[in-house]
């Protein structure tokens, strides 16, 4: 991994930089950082899955990017499709996240307000006794079924309305004691975010393949448009795949 910008680094590692980047959240809400891979040509999956615009240098750089963050946000879509985990960080990384004043482990959420997840997902069926539990952030009035399926293998959260809204999400989780969160996608959930101006920090690894097809974009909006300019405070190389680090001007 070398640095391009903002100065040439050879042979730096992704894990002494992110978790101790500044990242100045708000009296109103936490910092929120948006990680996701797209291809050259813009798609953000292959078979509808982001793994394959992956390699070593992606898995090194995610790896960071989550060792910065209180929690990890996806949407169920996401969860589903990516089969998430609860996090395990290695000691290493366990370290770093303390001495940035960090938990050893980052928790995660999933935002749905269908309640479409299942028992067996291994988020779910893989939890080992002192795993902290993934907290649901759905409506006010979700599925009753839908929630007996998964029971006490999580923790919920009930927001007003009836799908929980990217700012109802953000005061959950800020509310919980969040300094730093995470949003992992997808899309939908992305375009939330940045209509309503919640972005702080947009980590984007573009991959060096062309994918074509009908892949998603990594945020799909309501209306078209700029709503938020970002600017580039860092660029890394790994074998001819970028990883930009932008933050709100």
């Amino acid at each position: 991994m070398r640095q391009l910008l903002p100065d040439p680094v050879e042979n730096i590692d992704p894990m002494t930089l992110y978790p101790f980047d500044e990242r100045p959240g708000t009296a109103t809400r936490p910092w929120i950082m948006v990680n996701m891979v797209t291809s050259a040509d813009g798609g953000s999956t292959v078979d509808g899955r982001s793994g394959g615009l992956g390699g070593d240098g992606d898995r090194q750089t995610f790896r960071a990017i989550r060792a910065s963050c209180d929690w990890i946000v996806a949407a169920a879509g996401t969860v589903r499709s990516e089969r998430y985990r609860i996090p395990r960080p290695n000691p290493e990384v366990a370290a770093v996240r303390r001495a940035t004043g960090r938990s050893p482990v980052a928790r995660l959420a999933v935002v749905t307000a269908s309640v479409d997840l299942h028992s067996d997902l291994p988020l779910f069926a893989d939890q080992d006794p002192d795993d902290e539990l993934p907290l649901v952030l759905t409506g006010h009035a979700p599925p009753a079924e839908s929630v007996a399926r998964i029971g006490d293998r999580a923790e919920w959260a009930h927001l007003a309305g009836d799908r929980p809204s990217p700012g109802a999400v953000i005061e959950e989780l800020a509310r919980r004691g969040a300094r730093v969160v995470l949003v992992e996608g997808g899309p939908s959930f992305n375009g939330q975010l940045f209509d309503a101006g919640l972005v702080d920090e947009l980590c984007l690894s573009v991959s060096p393949n062309l994918v074509s097809g009908s892949s998603a974009r990594i945020a799909h909006r309501a209306t078209p448009g700029i709503n938020q300019e970002m600017r580039l405070d860092r660029l890394l190389e790994h074998e001819n795949t970028l990883f930009a680090r932008y933050i709100r001007r």
